[in-house]
């Protein structure tokens, strides 16, 4: 009876041990990662932050670079049959390979590696050195005059150059790109000019070879009070004033006209005005009987010597739109008559 359930027991035993055995073996032949290891790519499975479009990478004359949307594989070919691949990623652990693996971590890296067949033969490690690179270029916009800020609007005019310079510190700069209006875009090759009056929008994208890609840019505007502002988010709006000041010069009497000739006499003053639609005035000048620089506009003008005299007033806008050159001509008389008196027989 006893050996009856022995043998009624046995095939149980053999099932139970066969499969502590299967688990045993399994835990056995996985190679786990070390969660030490900052180097071990399967540690971070979280993509960090990048500007990259897609996966790409791109080879110069040093180095390969890529960006980590990038996946590494590794194949092997045996004349038997490979047994397994194993890799390391910079001074990480060794790894066994299971799938292709991209590297998170920004900078230079070396990935080493080999195979062992299923007889043992080992191969000669292998290293492949890439750079990874995360990071958009870097925009700058410089422009020949201050973009000014008056008001809540930025001001400036066709005569401003602007210059764009892209940096990338790894992969390199591939494309520049510029607009005015958020559509047109068109490559970045010189500098240039905005012709046009009114509101634009200057938009400028840039893309580097692994295709990280960024819309942001720098540029320093100044307020009124010649304040840099510093602008860093891309997409500036600007209103481009083309149309200069308008200036006038007044005498505070109305002139005699003599023969198509305006006299005045010394006790005459003259007031210089002017106005401005968009970015405002910056400044008034004016000069005297054609001599000398022109100087500021300070206050009202008189003459009191004698003879023809002329008054040249101009004004300049905020962003260097200069008026044209308003002239006044005046006789000044001083003299006072001369009366004699004669007999008359």
């Amino acid at each position: 009876m006893r050996i009856k359930y022995v043998i009624w027991l046995l095939p149980l035993v053999l099932v139970f041990s066969s499969l502590t055995f299967s688990q045993q073996t399994t835990q056995e032949n996985v190679v786990q990662p070390d969660v030490q290891s900052p180097a071990s790519p399967e540690v971070k499975k979280e993509e960090i932050a990048t500007a990259a479009l897609k996966a790409a990478s791109f080879t110069n004359s040093v180095s390969t670079f890529v960006n980590s949307k990038v996946k590494f594989e590794l194949v092997s070919k045996d004349n038997v049959a490979t047994d397994k691949i194993l890799y390391k990623l910079d001074a990480g652990n060794e790894l066994e390979y299971k799938e292709p693996f991209a590297i998170y971590e920004e900078g230079k890296h070396v990935i080493s590696y080999y195979a062992v067949d299923k007889v043992g033969n080992k191969e000669d490690s292998k290293a492949f050195k890439v750079v990874v690179d995360n990071t958009p270029p870097v925009i700058n916009v410089s422009v020949s005059a201050p973009v000014i800020k008056s008001g809540t609007k930025l001001y400036a005019s066709k005569n401003f150059t602007f210059v764009i310079e892209a940096k990338d510190a790894l992969s390199g700069v591939q494309s520049v790109e510029y607009s005015i209006d958020k559509n047109n875009y068109q490559p970045y090759l010189t500098p240039f000019t905005i012709p046009v009056e009114g509101d634009i929008n200057l938009s400028i994208k840039a893309m580097d070879n692994v295709t990280n890609y960024t819309e942001k840019y720098t540029m320093i505007a100044k307020d009124e009070n010649g304040n840099p502002i510093n602008l860093t988010d891309g997409n500036v709006s600007i209103f481009v004033d083309n149309k200069a000041p308008v200036v006038e010069i007044k005498p505070d009497k109305e002139l005699l006209d003599k023969n198509g000739r305006k006299v005045a006499t010394a006790d005459y003053s003259y007031t210089i005005s002017a106005s401005d639609a968009e970015s405002g005035l910056s400044s008034i000048l004016f000069r005297l009987d054609g001599k000398g620089e022109f100087n500021a506009y300070t206050g009202a003008i008189k003459f009191d010597s004698n003879g023809e005299h002329m008054i040249e007033a101009k004004a300049v806008d905020k962003v260097g739109n200069m008026s044209p050159v308003a002239v006044l001509s005046v006789f000044v008389d001083i003299i006072a008559p001369d009366t004699t008196i004669k007999a008359i027989e």
